[in-house]
């Protein structure tokens, strides 16, 4: 209940400016945000539509950054895997979750990756060091 009166102050303010009629872009007198998404688009999926460069690249950016979404969903599944899970009946699970000198090895790999990552500040510096060169 303590987060429910920011939100409705957020909520009714963003409401506010929408039905005002700032405009998208802040640049000239373009339509406002509310004309934009009320307009009917009748040519939506036409093949030549002025617009449909823009829709290519909104997919293959959206396809990309679903992927990498999905390509993390994946790695944490198996780096923070729950203790008993319904899926070991699968044999898909079955050939990651093998014993033996190979778990073994893996559990080392991610004790020290977890244990490199206990302190934030550690990858902010690396982070830091190896992308920006400082």
């Amino acid at each position: 209940n303590t987060m429910l009166f920011p939100l409705l102050v957020l909520v009714l303010f963003t409401l506010f400016v929408g039905f005002l009629g700032i405009s998208f872009n802040q640049e000239g007198t373009d339509l406002d945000i509310l004309s934009k998404w009320l307009s009917p688009s009748i040519n939506l999926l036409h093949e030549k539509s002025k617009d449909s460069a823009d829709w290519d690249e909104f997919f293959k950016d959206a396809i990309f950054s679903v992927s990498i979404a999905y390509f993390g969903i994946f790695i944490a599944s198996f780096l923070y895997k729950p203790i008993y899970s319904s899926f070991k009946n699968f044999d898909l699970i079955n050939l990651f979750v093998k014993t033996g000198p190979k778990r073994i090895h893996w559990d080392k790999i991610l004790n020290v990756l977890y244990d490199w990552s206990y302190n934030r500040a550690y990858i902010d510096t690396f982070y830091t060091t190896s992308s920006l060169g400082r």
